[in-house]
Parts: C-alpha cells; sequence; structure tokens
C-alpha cells in the first residue's frame, strides 16, 4: 500500500497549517469544519473525473475562500456546488464565492449523467467554459 498523500490532501493540509496562523478568529472551528468537508468532496471529484487537474484548482480557490471567509453563512455557501441564473440572455455565474473549474465539472456531470443533452443556453456555458479551460482540445474537436 502506498503511503503518498494525494495533492487535494496536501492542499487541505497547507490549509489547515494557515489556519493555525489566523489569530483570534472567531470561526475556527467553523473553517476547519469546512476545510475537511472540502476535501472529501475534492476526493470524490477526483474519483468522478478520474483526477481531473480542475479539481486541484477547485479545491485551491475554495481553500482561499474559506480562509477570507466572514461568516458561517459564507462557509456553507463556499462549500456548496456552483450556482449559475438566467438573465434572459444567456447563464452566467451567481454568488461571490464561485469556482468556473466546478461549474464545468457540474456542466460535465449534467451532460453525462443528467439523462439528456443540456438546453442551448446551458450548452452554450459549457461550451464557454470548456473553451476557456481547454483552449487546444476545443480547437482540435472543431469547437469554437
Amino acid at each position: 500500500m502506498e503511503n503518498k498523500l494525494k495533492p487535494v490532501d496536501l492542499q487541505i493540509g497547507i490549509g489547515l497549517l494557515r489556519l493555525c496562523e489566523i489569530k483570534d478568529d472567531k470561526l475556527t472551528v467553523e473553517r476547519l469544519s469546512a476545510l475537511i468537508t472540502l476535501g472529501s468532496k475534492c476526493r470524490a471529484y477526483q474519483k468522478e473525473f478520474l483526477n481531473n487537474p480542475l479539481v486541484l484548482h477547485i479545491c485551491d480557490k475554495k481553500v482561499e475562500f474559506i480562509l477570507q471567509a466572514n461568516s458561517k453563512a459564507d462557509l456553507n455557501e463556499i462549500l456548496e456546488p456552483p450556482k449559475v441564473r438566467y438573465n434572459f440572455e444567456k447563464i452566467v455565474p451567481d454568488g461571490i464565492f464561485h469556482v468556473e473549474e466546478e461549474e464545468l465539472l457540474v456542466w460535465c456531470r449534467t451532460c453525462l449523467w443528467g439523462g439528456g443533452p443540456l438546453n442551448e443556453p446551458g450548452r452554450e456555458r459549457y461550451m464557454e467554459l470548456f473553451k476557456k479551460f481547454y483552449p487546444d482540445m476545443a480547437a482540435e474537436i472543431g469547437i469554437r
């Protein structure tokens, strides 16, 4: 059995160490809980998406959000899946803790396991994010 820490576990560990440096923090216990929950969610993403490198970006951004959060409500929102809204023109991110990499993985899950194709605004948002994070692959398969 291999005793190496996974990259997500290292990111969470660094977040825990940084948490120890925050003085007079009234949210220490909640931040600790949020970091543990985030680690679990990111490990699940790694398993589901075959160690996709976007998971490390999600983890890194959310660790930063957790360490900068001002309230329990912020921490709860950070741990939620990304939210989007339709502005009668297109689908746009909603919320100050939005992580586009996570949104892309959620769109992937919706496409693959959601029971059917995306509607037009959903497809357009999915393609926008896909091109942003995988420009070479998008060009290779003809997505403009």
